[in-house]
């Protein structure tokens, strides 16, 4: 039995509701939808909270999460498709602001966020949020050779990305 299994579900969900949610902004690319996802996340694993095992709970937590995005899409992929109608030029000017204004660190979170998303969850997990490559791979569902590869692919896709952005500045 894990350490974590005799502690409350609150004091655990408590403590992992900013690491879910940078987590499912980084799938959702939406604030008001990964505040949804955490909500779906917690209400879920309060309900499982028995059957778990009590060993890392972040990532246990970060699995429900990225089931419940997964539900979601699956869901919105099943309903007709909307299209929008957007002011092209308060577009440009918004994005001449952004652009003007970004720092560094901005321009890394945002090509982050261009990642496909098996790259960008595995370096959010291991590079953002810390995660071992052992506990990425049990909230990812997947093997830690997987992870290592993947994070391995997505950095150097994110250092392309940059490099390009880099090149494009001078």
């Amino acid at each position: 039995m894990g350490i974590y299994r005799k502690a409350s579900f609150e004091a655990v969900a408590v403590a992992e509701i900013p690491v879910l949610y940078r987590v499912a902004r980084r799938l959702t690319l939406n604030d008001a939808w990964a505040e949804d996802l955490v909500g779906q996340t917690l209400l879920q694993a309060a309900k499982a909270w028995e059957s778990f095992d009590g060993q890392f709970p972040r990532s246990w937590l970060i699995r429900i999460l990225q089931n419940a995005y997964r539900h979601d899409v699956r869901r919105a992929n099943r309903r007709p498709k909307e299209v929008a109608i957007e002011d092209h030029d308060a577009q440009g000017e918004d994005l001449w602001q952004e652009l003007s204004g970004r720092i560094i660190e901005a321009h890394i979170y945002e090509e982050l966020d261009k990642l496909p998303e098996e790259y960008r969850l595995a370096v959010s997990l291991c590079d953002v949020e810390e995660l071992s490559y052992e506990e990425a791979g049990e909230a990812m569902g997947i093997p830690t050779g997987t992870v290592k590869s993947r994070l391995f692919r997505g950095r150097r896709l994110l250092r392309q990305r940059l490099a390009t952005i880099q090149l494009g500045a001078e």
